[in-house]
């Protein structure tokens, strides 16, 4: 069985206008031209899913289950712009630093999942059949950058959101771009190079 190419994307920041500690979806707004973007990797032959941190729920700002309804507004966000969707969604609801009041004791682990850790990337690649060698993680922080290393990514670092000035690790990402959309646009020319110089080689 032929493994997916995939494209993995941060949420906020990448695809939603960044707001710290986003924790209702009446706070959802899409960055620009994102669904556009999402569109393209819609298109092509590559699958779309994200992969987000949201220590909210760890935090006790929201719920699990109000974690998930966010990500649901998101979806349609991006289907009513211009029909684009996500192939799936992973999200790390864990933080690992413990001894705040009002934080959710269950969610206060050190997990596998939370980036920079791969195991969302992990859990993706096996239930999708994904061919991490081929694959791409675009996002705006260098926790983002550090995840796609760690994975054995390429990586996109988009001057959206934090725009890599979170400087958590000392990491060069494979490119940069100003937003989503360029990003994807970069990334399609070059598989598309890339196939067209295999033909040429057979």
């Amino acid at each position: 069985m032929n493994k997916k190419k995939c494209i993995f994307l941060d949420r906020d920041g990448t695809i939603n206008v960044y707001k710290e500690l986003l924790h209702k979806q009446e706070d959802i707004e899409l960055e620009k031209n994102a669904a556009e973007a999402i569109k393209m990797i819609n298109d092509s032959d590559f699958i779309c899913i994200v992969i987000s941190n949201q220590p909210v729920v760890a935090r006790n700002l929201c719920s699990l289950e109000e974690a998930w309804n966010i990500n649901r507004k998101l979806e349609e966000l991006l289907y009513k712009e211009n029909g684009s969707y996500l192939d799936d969604i992973f999200i790390c609801p864990h933080h690992p630093d413990k001894g705040y009041p009002e934080e959710n004791k269950e969610y206060k682990i050190d997990c596998d999942c939370r980036k920079p850790k791969i195991g969302m990337i992990l859990e993706a690649a096996k239930k999708h059949n994904i061919d991490l060698s081929k694959s791409y993680m675009v996002g705006d922080t260098t926790i983002d950058i550090m995840t796609g290393k760690n994975a054995g990514l390429q990586t996109i670092l988009v001057k959206t959101g934090l725009a890599g000035q979170d400087k958590i690790f000392n990491v060069n990402a494979n490119f940069v771009k100003d937003d989503l959309l360029k990003a994807i646009k970069k990334l399609l020319e070059d598989d598309f190079n890339a196939k067209l110089k295999c033909r040429n080689m057979e």
